[in-house]
């Protein structure tokens, strides 16, 4: 009985020891959750539209610009004029003798159709000639520049004079992994430093079919969006855009530190009746700190959070 007492114990002990010197591992379930594809960036206020009137676009050195900053312009409105005497002259005469011509063709003088339509003819040269030097607006907006001298102050050239639109868009741009997830028509979050308390929902309207490489070498991606009218963001000011490119809802999903790397892919451990075993895992969407498994892995099944470097498939652990 004695020699059956201390087998007992000594069993015990060993077990025990045994025990402790298992690996302690800390387990998470896998849940279902809703998973978001989010793309953050952060973007400029800029116009819809906007004309811009170049020194060298004139035709002539001699200028003067109609309209000072911050006025409201409307399509047709004159912004910058050349000396256009000379030019004015020849479309009054023009039109006289077109005026002449109607007169003789009423009359009924034979060669008046032939005068009257080469009167016209001069009458078109002279008008274009005189709209050369006037430089119109093209859109109805603001002019938000106006630079009498063409060149800044490092001498490079500049406008003369900007316009542009009332309405606002907003220029993002990402990088190529984000921008093959977004297209036009998806939902964007608008917020700014500038007013910390409100927040736009703006639309996709464009994504650009290329990329533009950046002073640090990577690939972006240009992004437009459209906004409401609320939108009161001035000109220029800089904003941060959350865009979600897509939702699953009630997915199995993991903390990413349950993932270890497994060659060009991830694997997890999993565990069953006190072992581990190595099981290779595909992922989808990503979150902040869950991701989405599509591959290896149901809702219930348990997984070691944090693996040690040394833990090996198969190998008995110690869980809590």
């Amino acid at each position: 009985m004695a020699i059956a007492v201390v087998i007992v114990v000594i069993g015990a002990i060993a077990f025990q020891v045994f025990r402790t010197k298992q690996t302690q591992v800390s387990l998470v379930t896998v849940t279902r959750r809703t998973m978001q594809n989010k793309v953050f960036g952060s973007g400029t206020v800029r116009p819809v539209q906007k004309q811009l009137i170049m020194p060298g676009s004139l035709s002539s050195t001699q200028y003067q610009i109609d309209v000072k900053a911050g006025d409201r312009v409307h399509v047709g409105q004159a912004l910058v004029s050349t000396p256009n005497s000379t030019a004015a002259a020849a479309v009054t005469a023009a039109r006289a003798s077109v005026a002449s011509a109607k007169s003789l063709l009423a009359a009924g003088l034979p060669s008046a159709a032939a005068t009257l339509a080469q009167a016209q003819a001069q009458l078109s040269q002279a008008e274009a000639a005189y709209a050369a030097t006037v430089v119109r607006a093209q859109i109805d907006g603001m002019a938000i520049m106006v630079n009498p001298n063409g060149v800044d102050s490092n001498g490079n050239q500049v406008p003369l004079v900007e316009v542009v639109s009332a309405a606002k868009k907003i220029v993002v741009n990402v990088s190529e992994a984000d921008a093959v997830h977004l297209h036009p028509g998806l939902s964007a979050k608008i917020t700014t430093d500038a007013y910390p308390n409100q927040t736009w929902t703006g639309k996709i309207s464009s994504v650009a079919g290329y990329a533009v490489t950046n002073s640090s070498g990577s690939g972006q991606v240009e992004v437009d969006l459209s906004v409401p009218t609320s939108f009161v963001v001035p000109f220029g000011y800089t904003v941060n855009v959350n865009i979600v490119s897509a939702t699953h809802d009630k997915v199995p999903a993991i903390p990413y530190e349950a993932l270890v790397q497994d060659g060009s892919g991830y694997a997890v451990y999993q565990y069953k009746n006190g072992r581990v075993n190595k099981t290779q895992v595909t992922l989808g969407i990503t979150g902040n700190t869950f991701v989405e498994v599509t591959k290896g892995l149901t809702p219930g099944m348990k997984v070691v959070l944090n693996p040690p470097s040394s833990l090996q498939s198969g190998q008995a652990v110690n869980a809590s």
